[in-house]
């Protein structure tokens, strides 16, 4: 279970369940101005998520291949599009090494977004993930932003997205996580850093 909140007083809540290391299925859904006197601004569809772990890591990296239509931020139903588009169909590759200090993950992929009214969906993506000591860590996640709309001034500038993240698990179950997004100042409305705030509660079954 995760749940995030951000700005416009926004929430992005989502559910996903795993099955045997293998697979993970999951929903999600999203509001803007959840916590002021307007009226509350309702993402206009259900996200959904499927993940398939193809080869598992051994010599080389795991691979796997998935479906995720939940995008960043509000959805803005005249473009049919999130103002950060979601993956839509991806495949990425991924790796794990003990270095001197903790535990580091590189992550990198391939997305195909749905949301391509506007442009085309192609878009090219990495991340990191960097254990220090058990339960804390430090990530960034990178996106290319090939599939944004530069012509217009509505979303990217025509730069790459950053983010990165301050993640704190307590327990194997609860994590807390203090994220800041836009570090490139890419997002042409507002070229601030925005910030989220991020609580998953994992348990098995």
């Amino acid at each position: 279970m995760q749940g995030r909140v951000g700005p416009q007083s926004s929430i992005a809540m989502a559910l996903r369940v795993g099955l045997r290391d293998i697979m993970h299925i999951g929903v999600s859904f999203g509001a803007q101005k959840m916590f002021e006197r307007a009226p509350v601004n309702v993402n206009d569809r259900i996200g959904v998520m499927l993940r398939i772990r193809l080869i598992p890591e051994g010599a080389g990296p795991a691979v796997a291949i998935g479906f995720d239509n939940q995008g960043v931020g509000a959805w803005n139903r005249a473009a049919a599009r999130y103002e950060r588009k979601s993956k839509g169909f991806y495949a990425v590759v991924s790796r794990n090494w003990r270095v001197a200090v903790g535990q580091l993950s590189l992550h990198g992929g391939m997305n195909i977004s749905t949301e391509n009214s506007d442009q085309n969906g192609t878009d090219l993506f990495a991340a990191a993930d960097w254990e220090m000591v058990p339960g804390l860590s430090l990530l960034a996640d990178w996106s290319a932003g090939l599939n944004d709309n530069r012509d217009n001034g509505q979303y990217g500038q025509g730069r790459s997205y950053l983010d990165a993240a301050l993640r704190v698990s307590y327990g194997g179950n609860l994590t807390l996580m203090l994220i800041f997004r836009d570090l490139t100042g890419n997002y042409a409305p507002d070229p601030t850093v925005w910030r989220e705030f991020e609580v998953s509660y994992v348990d098995f079954f």
